[in-house]
Parts: structure tokens; C-alpha cells; sequence
């Protein structure tokens, strides 16, 4: 049975009011890939009455109203993507598409939505407690740098009016939340949580305070720096107009929890409510969550602060359980992974230490890289009834999956096995400058992996693809960079590929402050930066046209 969505439908259930009402801008799919399915199920298994208004109107205050006042809160988050990020491109043009609406159909979630939803709850419930969260508010949950309006944004919190913010995926933290709030106690302290107090915790790492911050560089990059070197394991506070921002570290999370989340009664499908098909559904649909976390840390992607660097991985039986579930007709298992499919079964020699990255500027000696046991379970899904093909759609993070004496080997099993037509590689560049400010050096030349793959490619006479993603106006990039970045895909690969994007600094990430200040805050690397909107777009086609430019 699906969560409520009407009033009717929480009267069905025998329900005169719910404990917590969700708000998303996403519609409603009850699946595990959609984030406000898992927080909605997870508090429903902690004893708790849930109802879900998906896509208000945001003109409307009354499509808040659809449940009346909960007993305990609202939850509140944008859906799967930061609503910026979903309504504008890297270029600033207003996007015409939505993945996660019926339709696909743009327009349907504003700019900065959690901060309009909250004020939409505000206008007519002002004194319920507000919990937001969701990738927009976890990347926002400090000062951060707005690209769309170009300046530096207080944290989300503050704007929104909320009680709490929930930063990553949220489950450990909103069952505390709600059973503080049930027993009238202080929602101070919840790991994995940002709020306001008036004063600081007397062992908190202080940062540079917002308003400095915000007003001179140098405090921003030391803020920065600072934050990315505690966040994961001390308590942070900030002063913020006479008052304090404190961010507990994150929860631990454990392989039977993750186990637990994933295997919750999901419909597995978008609420009967709507009509037309939701894309984003429709890519996912038949893809298994393995894990959560990378060890990667790029400077440009969230993952790290959203997720954490410690990859936390389902065990096989679960995994297993879940394929029987979504088979119950032939289907072709389209992806067993996560954020990069072969991190599955990474773990760390020492439990945790102060880098940011695992892999940058080389591979941690304390790196355990298992590679054999993903390819063993994806080997063991294909033996699992009405599956009839296994693939990685994902991508793999090529050069980890060639360390060790069996790689060729494992890259031979895996073409012959895992592999549809094409294989998603991310090298994002081939400048040296450029994947330094990326942070992201690769262990092995991308042309020795394209060459060991066409070579098992032909062995097995299989005509198999290469998909490189490409990346072009990040921090360090210049067109002399682009350029000899084309040249060397052409070379490699024989074609420029498709999925080629334009750098979009995401909030928080180091990449953004890379961008807003010409350095990198934990080295103090100054990095060419182009901004200017028609040179960026010129940087572009360089290497997504033939033209000459």
C-alpha cells in the first residue's frame, strides 16, 4: 500500500490526522531511489503515521493544507536534485525538462523550493516545527555559493525558517527527530544534523564567522578549509548573526541498517495518481542501490559531504533479496552499483582517517580495493529467476578497477559478462592542470585502460563501446585546455562522445569555491577561472562542435 497522498487516502487507513507530512518537489515513486519514499517508509516502520504532498502548487499556500496540521512536523526537501540545479543549465537558460514530474515537463518545482515550501508551511502553520532536508538543503547547510544568482548564500536554514536540517540520506536522523519531538525534548545534538543555538558547544571547531566569511576571501577559503578537514568527525559551530550554526558529525552507518532501508515494503512504482509515465522511473526501475559513499572526493561533486567518503555496501543476500522482488517477469537488471559500481566492497584498513580523498593525490596504501566480490554477485544475479541479464549501467571509476595482478583478467569477465553495447567511463579531463583542480588524478593513463579494453573487446569479438563523460569550463580549464583534451579523445577513442557537460559549480562543493575565489581552499592553489557567460559557451563548443572556433 502506497503512503497516503489525500485525505481520503489517510482516512482509509483510519488516520483523522498524520504524525508528519513530507513535502517534495519530486511526484511520489515509491522506490528506494527516491528519497522521500525511503524517509516516508522509514519513519512508517518506526511506528509513525506519514502522509505525502508531492509538487505543491507553489503559488498556492493552501496545497500545504492537503492533511491539515500534523501532530509532530513537516518534512521538507526539494526531491532528488537541488531545484536549481533542475530548472536552470550551466548556460542559465531555464530548463524545459523535469525527470522526476509526470511527463517529464519543466516548471513544475520553483527556484530554491525548499525555501518556498517552508515559507508556504509558514503562511499557514506558523508554529509547527519544520525539518528540511534532501540534497538541497544537506549542500546548502552552510554558507555557499549560488551559481544562477552568483553571490555567496547564508545557510539554507536560516532563509527557510526551519527547526532542523537534515544533511545526507537522512534515515538515522529523522526517526530521531521524531521521537524527540513526540517526547517534547530538544532536537539539539542529532548526529548528522545542523541547527541554531545561542551559544557554542565548548569543545566545537569554529569556523570563521558567516558574516567575515561572506564579506572578505580569505575567511571564506579558511572556512572552507577548516570545514573539509572536521566536518566528518568533530562538532562545527559558526556565529551567525548573534547566534551559532552547529554541525554535528554524521551518523555511522552500518551494513544491517542499510540492509534494512532498502529492503522495506516499496511499491516499486509511481502512486496510481498519475497518468503519464515520470522518466526518471523509467531509468531506474530494474537498478539495484549497492552501496553509498565514494571514496573518490572530486572537487566538483557532492557525493563526499552528502554521502561521506567511507563506502558503506548491502550485503550480497540483501542485494539478492531485492532481485527476486523486481523479478517477477523476465527483466534485464540494469545496474548493480552506486555513485561508481566497482566501489562496492571498498573498506579501510584503519576505519576512517583525515583525508579528503582516498585516491587523490594517489591511492591510499590503507584502501582495500574489492573488486572481485562485485563482480562475483552480479555473476550470482544472473543464476537468480527471471533475470536474464545482468549490466553495469553506472559506470566504473576505471582506473581502481585495474589495480591488482587479476585486472585484465576481471576487465576481460566483465566485458564478456556485464557489459550492454557500452561501458561509462568518467575521466571528466585529460589536462593535467585541470583534473589537479579536479582533484582527480587518475592511477593509470586513460589511453592504457581504452587499450586493454579494446583488446578484450576483440578477444571476445565483442564491438563494445567506451562512453567517456567529459568535462569542459571547470576551475583550470582554458581553451588551449579544451583543445588538446579534444585532440586526445579523438586520438583514444576515435570520436568525441555525447556526454560532454559544462562545469555547473555545485553549492559547497570545493569546485564552487574554486570558481567564486580562483583557489583551492585546501591548498591554496590559484586555478584560472573563465565566467564570463559567452566564453564559457565558446570553451564549450570547442569540444562539442566541429566548428572552428
Amino acid at each position: 500500500m502506497f503512503l497516503p497522498v489525500t485525505k481520503e487516502e489517510a482516512l482509509q487507513r483510519g488516520w483523522n490526522h498524520v504524525d508528519i507530512i513530507l513535502v517534495t518537489g519530486d511526484a511520489y515513486v515509491d522506490h528506494p531511489s527516491f528519497g522521500i519514499a525511503v524517509i516516508g517508509r522509514v519513519l512508517e516502520k518506526a511506528g509513525f503515521s506519514v502522509g505525502i504532498i508531492p509538487m505543491p502548487n507553489f503559488s498556492d499556500p493552501s496545497s500545504i493544507d492537503v492533511f491539515g496540521r500534523p501532530n509532530l512536523f513537516f518534512g521538507v526537501t526539494s526531491g532528488n536534485i537541488d531545484s536549481m540545479l533542475s530548472r536552470f543549465t550551466a548556460f542559465k537558460k531555464i530548463r524545459n525538462d523535469d525527470p522526476y514530474v509526470p511527463g517529464g515537463k519543466g516548471g513544475v518545482k520553483p527556484s530554491n523550493a525548499v525555501i518556498t515550501y517552508c515559507n508556504l508551511i509558514k503562511q499557514r502553520f506558523k508554529d509547527v516545527p519544520i525539518v528540511i532536508g534532501g540534497i538541497e538543503a544537506s549542500m546548502r547547510r552552510l554558507l555557499h555559493y549560488d551559481f544562477v544568482q552568483d553571490k555567496l548564500r547564508r545557510s539554507i536554514l536560516l532563509d527557510s525558517r526551519a527547526d532542523i536540517l537534515v544533511y545526507g540520506m537522512g534515515e538515522y536522523q529523522i526517526v530521531r527527530i521524531a521521537q524527540r519531538l513526540s517526547g517534547g525534548q530538544s532536537l539539539q545534538g542529532i548526529p548528522g544534523t545542523v541547527t541554531i543555538a545561542k551559544q557554542k558547544p565548548y569543545d566545537a571547531v569554529e569556523l570563521p564567522p558567516e558574516e567575515d566569511a561572506m564579506a572578505n576571501v580569505e575567511s571564506l577559503l579558511a572556512m572552507y578549509r577548516i570545514f573539509y578537514r572536521n566536518f566528518s568527525k568533530k562538532v562545527i559551530a559558526q556565529e551567525s548573526g548573534g547566534r551559532y550554526l552547529i554541525h554535528t558529525p554524521p551518523p555511522a552507518l552500518t551494513q544491517q541498517e542499510l540492509d534494512a532501508y532498502y529492503e522495506l515494503p516499496y511499491e516499486r512504482k509511481p502512486h496510481p495518481v498519475y497518468k503519464d509515465t515520470i522518466p526518471a522511473y523509467e531509468m531506474i526501475k530494474y537498478s539495484i542501490t549497492a552501496h553509498r559513499g565514494c571514496a573518490g572526493g572530486c572537487s566538483f561533486c557532492s557525493l563526499t559531504l552528502h554521502q561521506g567518503k567511507m563506502v558503506v555496501w548491502r550485503s550480497p543476500d540483501s542485494i539478492k533479496r531485492e532481485i527476486v522482488t523486481v523479478s517477477k517477469r523476465k527483466v534485464h537488471i540494469s545496474d548493480i552499483g552506486g555513485p561508481s559500481a566497482n566501489m562496492y566492497g571498498f573498506t579501510c584498513a584503519i576505519g576512517g582517517c583525515n583525508r579528503e580523498s582516498c585516491v587523490f593525490p594517489d591511492v591510499c596504501k590503507n584502501l582495500r580495493l574489492e573488486t572481485h566480490g562485485w563482480l562475483a554477485l552480479m555473476e550470482d544475479a544472473l543464476t537468480l529467476p527471471n533475470v536474464k541479464k545482468v549490466s553495469v549501467g553506472s559506470g566504473i571509476r576505471y582506473d581502481l578497477f585495474m589495480q591488482g595482478d587479476n585486472a585484465k583478467k576481471n576487465l576481460e569477465f566483465l566485458v564478456k559478462n556485464f557489459v550492454s553495447g557500452q561501458l561509462k567511463i568518467a575521466p571528466e579531463h585529460t589536462d593535467a592542470t585541470v583534473l589537479r583542480a579536479m582533484r582527480k588524478v587518475s592511477a593509470i593513463p586513460l589511453e592504457e585502460f581504452a587499450g586493454v579494453f579494446n583488446a578484450a573487446c576483440k578477444r571476445l569479438g565483442r564491438e563494445y563501446y567506451l562512453v567517456p563523460y567529459l568535462m569542459t569550463c571547470h576551475p583550470g580549464s582554458t581553451n588551449s585546455s579544451v583543445l588538446r583534451m579534444r585532440r586526445d579523445i579523438e586520438h583514444i577513442f576515435g570520436y568525441v562522445p555525447y556526454q560532454c557537460q559544462a562545469f555547473i559549480p555545485l553549492p559547497m562543493t570545493l569546485s564552487s569555491i574554486q570558481y567564486y575565489t580562483g583557489s583551492d581552499p585546501l591548498t591554496g592553489e590559484k586555478f584560472f577561472v573563465e565566467k564570463k557567460a559567452q566564453l564559457r559557451k565558446k570553451q564549450h563548443a570547442m569540444l562539442t562542435t566541429k566548428l572552428k572556433i
